[in-house]
């Protein structure tokens, strides 16, 4: 069955660490794969996968007559822009934003991500190459795209897209981070249940129409879907071309692609959305492996849902560490103490940092879960989590941030008086791992 062989190639594969797989046609699933603890009606975080939808809100905006592709982008903006604008920002139209030809040279993320404004941000940049010429991955582009929108619909992208898309779909969690300028984020930061997406899918592989309802014209889906610039960079499966917010690989196939191995891949010809959700995978060789197991094998169209639920198995033990409390001296990290319960028949370990108390519950024996907060692309923010312990030469809890690719190892070690507490995190843009040390209070 192919799902099955696709689920034991990404085990096999060191570059491929999927958590969840959903295989749907236009109207059915095919065939889906949950590893525990992560769940299928929890938020997942869709990191650079939200670009395509900030190019899906053009597409609307487009179809109802409140922009054209072709307009000027600085005919937005003329309280914006700067005293002196350089002259290929004059010529960006909307159309390319849309297929990342804006013209800058190298990507700019790290130089626009810290400034306060990221629109007057990306105005203000050098335009080296003529609109339309060059294709350079550019997230501050698809946020001008948000921006773009507020200009020209008086609210907000996420606003604009529940009214216009997520209701009329049937999707009301959608959840956004916001730009230091109080815009929507929109090259980032979007977060929907999987279900949501299944149903994006199946919309984009109807060319834009949804239980019978045009949502979004057929037109502007299939300039959307297409290849509409080639990239100088380009890889086998993932390909050499770029439609408007989606990538373009092999076959001709579009995608919605994201950080560490997020994706939603649509093969029209096939009749075939793939949705997969990872916790760090490569994503040339994710590709790789959905092509081979998942679009050139026969699709026999019978539903499969596999159910995978002992992946690990707990044994009960006896350990020792101290229930007590463990200060820290001042420290980059802002670690100030770290106590250790036994209430109700579970442990609790209360961390308490510069930014407040987080409070996790864990048991020798079996998985807990609570809720602590945590950083999605942008923002701290209440996250559900399931956490494993074991114990053996010191306490070690593995938090599964389950909306998110995060896992997150806090390990505590403990020699008589003092403590060692030690962070890391599988992937992150923006944390480091560390130890620090401490002793009892």
């Amino acid at each position: 069955m192919p799902i099955v062989d696709f689920i034991n190639a990404c085990k096999e594969n060191t570059n491929t660490n999927i958590s969840h797989v959903i295989c749907t046609s236009k109207e059915n699933i095919l065939a889906e794969y949950i590893i525990e603890p992560y769940k299928r009606d929890t938020l997942k975080l869709f990191f650079s996968m939200t670009k395509s939808f900030a190019g899906l809100a053009v597409g609307i905006a487009c179809d109802m007559g409140l922009l054209d592709l072709d307009d000027f982008i600085v005919g937005f903006f003329d309280k914006e822009l700067p005293l002196l604008p350089h002259k290929n920002l004059k010529k960006i139209r909307i159309r390319h934003l849309l297929t990342m030809s804006c013209g800058i040279h190298d990507d700019t993320y790290r130089e626009l991500v810290i400034q306060n404004d990221w629109v007057r941000a990306f105005l203000n940049q050098e335009f080296p190459h003529e609109p339309g010429t060059y294709y350079k991955y550019c997230t501050h582009g698809s946020h001008m795209l948000s921006a773009i929108i507020t200009k020209v619909s008086k609210m907000s992208l996420e606003d604009f897209l529940n009214i216009h898309l997520f209701h009329p779909l049937g999707i009301f969690e959608a959840q956004w981070e916001q730009s230091p300028e109080g815009l929507t984020a929109g090259g980032m930061g979007l977060s929907l249940y999987p279900d949501s997406l299944v149903k994006i899918a199946r919309m984009l592989l109807n060319y834009g129409a949804y239980n019978g309802k045009q949502l979004i014209s057929r037109k502007y889906i299939k300039m959307a879907t297409e290849q509409q610039i080639v990239k100088q960079e380009s890889s086998f499966f993932g390909g050499a071309g770029y439609g408007f917010q989606f990538h373009i690989g092999k076959e001709g196939f579009c995608r919605m692609d994201g950080a560490f191995g997020q994706l939603c891949l649509l093969c029209p010809a096939n009749d075939l959305a793939v949705i997969v959700f990872s916790q760090c995978s490569k994503m040339e060789d994710l590709l790789a492996l959905i092509y081979k197991h998942l679009i050139y094998e026969d699709q026999s169209g019978k539903i499969c849902i596999l159910d995978h639920n002992n992946f690990r198995v707990k044994v009960p033990g006896q350990v020792w560490f101290p229930l007590r409390k463990y200060r820290f001296n001042d420290n980059k990290w802002g670690i100030e103490n770290v106590e250790f319960l036994f209430l109700d028949g579970v442990y609790q370990v209360i961390i308490k940092n510069r930014n407040g108390i987080e409070k996790i519950l864990f048991s020798l024996d079996y998985d807990t879960n609570g809720k602590v907060k945590f950083i999605k692309d942008l923002q701290m923010h209440m996250q559900e989590y399931i956490c494993r312990a074991d114990f053996h030469e010191s306490l070690e809890l593995t938090l599964f941030f389950i909306e998110t690719p995060y896992v997150v190892k806090y390990n505590f070690a403990f020699e008589e008086e003092k403590i060692s507490f030690g962070f890391s995190v599988n992937v992150s843009f923006t944390l480091e791992n560390f130890i620090v040390k401490g002793f009892a209070q």
